[in-house]
């Protein structure tokens, strides 16, 4: 199986025709994919489409001011730890000092020098690796963001709620299939994560990558079981197809224990440790883990996803006499015949309109960018918007037909 070698993204918001015109020339040959946007209120369209790598801003844009729209990216959980640089003129430096300081992370005087654009842009990407530890695969905030976000949420003293999210039998997936294979499921989970967030929780929702097959959300609590049921519900409908038609079929895999032994073991699963203070003070952020961590070691004996919510209001209760297993927090059972509402890609590859290596090589675009999957494999040239509108239609009336009462299946 290939792989998309994937060329570092950056959207640039320039008003100035000049400027949008030498940058992409200058930044292209070295590396970079630059996608323009001409205002404001296109180029927060286009950033949160492309989920690039790096934004370059121009301080004054129509629509929505460059300083503006700066705000409103660091606020969003997707885009917050991406490197914004602005593109400003000397004189106005002094006059927006607090602005430059409050939400950029570095500035450029315009016109840019290409040499000084060049190691700005390199210092910058690896400023916020360093200081988010993001993961390399999936691109989302790592352990020192995910300290950083839940020691917040503990000192603001507010209701949270913080989701563990491990996937089971992961490792004898990766052992049978292959690590590239294994880094395709790695990366759906991710994108099933962010897309779970952005459609269902709140606007300042966290979402992190601790390394391997393990996630965290940091939600409300009024959001958190409409979290995990839609994770598990999405996470059992696509990590099937991951398997082979055969291996999916009998549900298993013939795999060898740490003892040598032969044993079955069961497709993946998603199991959730979801933590909340809404019973009791959480002081910090090692004894928010240590929940978690009791919680997940709970469920991960239980066969299939699923999730439980801690329900007791102290630390000298029993574990299985208090965390409740009750309707709120019961195990949701997704659709267990693929066929019945099978994504976009298994309808285009049933067809024989793609093939599986090109599905595949699409899937690894499409997980690690804000694309759908029908505009990367058009922009693959791989199908047209003709081959793919009567595909559209399908998936929609399978979805509504398999969801009826859920609104993002419409």
């Amino acid at each position: 199986m290939t792989r998309i070698i994937r060329k570092r993204k950056i959207v640039l918001a320039e008003g100035e025709l000049v400027i949008a015109e030498i940058l992409p020339q200058l930044l292209k040959p070295i590396g970079y994919e630059v996608i323009t946007a001409s205002d404001g209120e296109s180029a927060l369209v286009t950033i949160k489409r492309e989920l690039p790598d790096l934004i370059i801003i121009d301080s004054d844009l129509d629509k929505i001011d460059g300083f503006a729209l700066c705000k409103i990216l660091k606020s969003d959980f997707i885009t917050s730890y991406v490197p914004i640089i602005i593109l400003i003129e000397k004189r106005q430096i002094r006059k927006r000092l607090l602005e430059i300081q409050e939400g950029v992370d570095d500035y450029i005087i315009k016109p840019p020098d290409p040499i000084d654009l060049q190691v700005r842009l390199e210092m910058a990407l690896r400023r916020t690796a360093h200081q988010v530890h993001a993961n390399s695969l999936t691109r989302l905030p790592g352990n020192r963001a995910i300290e950083s976000a839940s020691r917040n949420r503990i000192d603001k003293e507010e209701p949270f709620s913080f989701l563990y999210l491990d996937i089971d039998q992961f490792k004898s997936f990766n052992d049978t299939y292959g690590y590239l294979r294994g880094d395709g499921v790695i990366m759906q989970t991710a994108r099933i994560l962010t897309d779970s967030v952005r459609k269902h929780g709140n606007k300042d929702d966290f979402v992190g990558h601790v390394g391997g097959d393990d996630f965290v959300i940091i939600t409300t609590p009024q959001k958190e079981s409409i979290l995990a049921k839609d994770i598990i519900r999405q996470f059992d409908r696509l990590i099937p197809l991951h398997y082979s038609t055969e291996d999916r079929t009998i549900g298993y895999l013939s795999v060898k224990d740490r003892q040598d032994k032969d044993i079955k073991a069961p497709l993946m699963g998603i199991s959730i440790a979801v933590v909340n203070n809404k019973l009791r003070k959480i002081k910090n952020v090692l004894e928010l883990t240590e929940i978690a961590f009791e919680i997940k070691k709970h469920i991960k004996t239980i066969k299939g996803s699923k999730f439980l919510v801690n329900r007791r209001a102290s630390g000298s209760e029993n574990l299985s006499k208090n965390y409740g297993s009750d309707e709120e927090g019961s195990h949701v059972r997704a659709l267990q015949d693929s066929k019945e509402a099978l994504p976009i890609g298994q309808l285009l590859l049933k067809a024989k309109l793609i093939t599986e290596e090109q599905l595949t090589e699409a899937l690894f675009e499409h997980w690690s960018s804000r694309e759908l999957l029908g505009q990367t494999l058009i922009k693959m040239g791989l199908i047209s918007d003709e081959d793919l509108e009567p595909f559209l239609r399908e998936y929609r009336k399978n979805m509504q037909a398999a969801y009826p009462s859920d609104p993002s299946a419409k």
